[in-house]
């Protein structure tokens, strides 16, 4: 235990030493977690603010088109942006390049006879709808099947007034035959657990995203201590005053883990308390502790493994940044840390399963966002585990084979 103890203080104060090394693990992903759940905060958010901007010419003088562009307007996803009516196709293009406006709308002149169904304007098609070429085509779909609902709308309430009190002689309301406003269908969330629910938010993703990037970043100080020990002999040393190899990997592994902990108190905050203050949604904790404890945990003994032997393995620190910084790009990437894992195509839905960051993520998500227990994130937490215990086993063999170790 003596052993231990001096070589624990050796470490703390090598990680003293290369504070810089520590801040980053702290500063990044506090900055990624800012900057990441106000920027995704409208794509994950239903009741958001955004608004597409939408350049509108209306060049029907009926009473129909005015009522079409107040129903638009009242869904608050679109701001529509009148011009004069006389404005020409090649001078609304013009615009649209010019005011970075990704939508015009042109309301043509026969749109009154559509909705209306008589002239010989009802035949034709009385939107045309101008699309910026680097707009999504989700978002291109989602403007015109809004579109379009609102013109069926307006044709069928249309209807229901020509044929006048014909309804009423049957017995039926003609009010309720009108195109209801609200959408009929209940959406629901599904968690594990079940009692709270809770709606899906950016700072829900972003949090323990970038926390288990971050996580994994331990990689970064570890090997500087790492290599710089080896190169001045200070292993040798140890290793002649009868100190184990595996109290040399405790004394590596434990300042690490108090530091991951210190990761995991610090980026709950900033999503509970700091990101709301910026105009962000609130990060829930779920109702597990223990849940929380147990995949924070499996998470850090996976990164320092995979540091630790990334550190073995490296003959300079140069060599350990790259190999690390690589690595955890590429497994971030695919386990849905950069983009999350729902918008992905299923074989990268798939891939993602062979990233434990991907482990790491749901395991948080879990806890959460799906309310999930203990018993919940046991699967992760056991992969994660397993996984850090191969990483250490080729640790040992590497460091059994040098003999500077």
């Amino acid at each position: 235990m003596i052993k231990i103890h001096y070589i624990l203080k050796k470490e703390f104060l090598l990680i003293g030493r290369d504070i810089h090394a520590v801040a980053v693990l702290f500063i990044m992903p506090a900055f990624f977690i800012l900057i990441m759940s106000l920027a995704m905060r409208d794509l994950f958010e239903l009741h958001s603010s955004v608004n597409i901007e939408v350049l509108a010419v209306n060049r029907d003088t009926g009473k129909s088109s005015g009522a079409f562009l107040k129903a638009m307007e009242k869904l608050r996803t679109f701001r529509f942006h009148l011009i004069d009516k006389d404005t020409v196709t090649e001078r609304i293009k013009e615009q649209m390049l010019s005011r970075d406006y990704k939508f015009a709308l042109i309301v043509k002149e026969n749109f009154s006879s559509f909705v209306e169904n008589k002239g010989k304007g009802k035949d034709e098609k009385p939107l045309e709808l101008l699309v910026n070429p680097t707009v999504n085509v989700q978002t291109q779909l989602l403007l015109k099947s809004a579109l379009d609902e609102r013109v069926a709308k307006l044709r069928w309430d249309a209807f229901i007034d020509l044929i006048g009190r014909l309804p009423f002689f049957t017995g039926i309301d003609k009010g309720k035959l009108k195109s209801a406003e609200n959408s009929p269908v209940l959406v629901n969330y599904v968690y594990k657990g079940g009692q709270r629910f809770k709606i899906p938010s950016a700072v829900q993703q972003s949090v323990p995203a970038w926390l288990v990037f971050s996580m994994f970043f331990i990689v970064l100080p570890l090997s500087n201590t790492f290599i710089s020990e080896r190169g001045q002999g200070t292993f040798m040393r140890l290793k002649s005053m009868n100190v184990s190899k595996f109290s040399l990997i405790m004394g590596k592994m434990v300042p690490y883990l108090l530091i991951n902990a210190i990761q995991v108190i610090i980026m709950i905050a900033i999503g509970v308390y700091v990101v709301p203050l910026c105009g962000g949604a609130t990060l829930t904790l779920g109702n597990s502790l223990g849940g929380l404890i147990l995949i924070s945990a499996s998470v850090s003994f996976s990164a320092i493994s995979v540091a630790l032997l990334i550190a073995a393995s490296a003959r300079t620190t140069e060599q350990a940044s790259t190999i690390g910084g690589i690595m955890n790009i590429i497994f971030g990437a695919i386990g849905g840390i950069m983009v999350p894992k729902f918008v992905m195509p299923g074989f990268m839905q798939d891939l993602a399963n062979i990233s434990p960051m991907s482990w790491g993520l749901e395991g948080f998500l879990d806890i959460l966002l799906r309310n999930g227990s203990v018993f919940d994130v046991i699967p992760e937490s056991l992969s994660l585990f397993i996984f850090g215990v191969v990483m250490l086993t080729m640790t040992v063999i590497i460091l059994r084979r040098q003999k500077e170790v």
